[in-house]
C-alpha cells in the first residue's frame, strides 16, 4: 500500500471512529459531559474539544496559516455542537489529502506548538500523528464513561474499522 492510500485509510478511520464516540457519547445524559472526572482534561466535552483543536491546529499549520482564539470556539458551547465540528474537522482532514499530490506528503512543515517550542516535521508525519493523538484520546473517553458509569463503549479501534469496512466487499 503506498503512502497516501494508507493516510487516506487511517484519515477514514479517524472519521468513523470519531463518529462511533460521538454518537455513543450524544446517547447518554447530557450532565455526563460536563462532570468533573480524573483525566488529562476534567470533563468529556473538554476531551472532545481537545481532539477537535489538535486536529484544526494541525491542519492551519499544514496550510501556513495562523490560528488565533481557537480556544474560544467552544466556550460555553454543548456536546452537540463540540462534536459537530470535530467530525467537520475529520472530514476536512480527509478533503485536503484528496487534494495533495503525493510527493507533497513529504514537504517539511515548520511550526510552532503553544508552548512557543519550535519544530518541523512532514505532512505525512502529522496526518499520522492527527490520528494517532485523536486514537490516544478516545481511549481516555472510554475510560472517563466508565468512571461517570457507562458500561458500554463502542469499539473504535482500527481493525475493527478494517473490519467493517471489509465486510462490504
Amino acid at each position: 500500500m503506498i503512502l497516501i492510500a494508507h493516510l487516506q485509510s487511517y484519515l477514514n478511520f479517524n472519521l468513523w471512529a470519531n463518529g462511533q464516540m460521538t454518537e455513543w457519547l450524544l446517547a447518554k445524559e447530557p450532565r455526563l459531559m460536563t462532570t468533573e472526572v480524573k483525566s488529562s482534561f476534567s470533563t468529556i466535552d473538554k476531551t472532545l474539544e481537545h481532539i477537535w483543536v489538535a486536529e484544526f491546529i494541525w491542519m492551519k499549520r499544514i496550510q501556513g496559516e495562523t490560528i488565533e482564539n481557537i480556544l474560544d470556539v467552544c466556550a460555553g458551547k454543548d456536546t452537540q455542537f463540540i462534536t459537530q465540528i470535530l467530525l467537520g474537522q475529520s472530514k476536512t482532514c480527509i478533503e485536503y489529502l484528496e487534494n495533495l499530490e503525493d510527493e507533497s506528503l513529504n514537504d517539511v512543515v515548520y511550526y510552532t506548538l503553544l508552548s512557543g517550542d519550535k519544530g518541523s516535521a512532514t505532512i505525512a508525519n502529522i496526518l499520522q500523528h492527527v490520528v494517532n493523538h485523536s486514537t490516544y484520546h478516545r481511549g481516555q473517553l472510554v475510560t472517563m464513561g466508565r468512571e461517570l458509569g457507562l458500561i458500554d463503549p463502542p469499539r473504535t479501534d482500527y481493525m475493527e474499522y478494517v473490519r467493517k469496512i471489509n465486510s462490504y466487499i
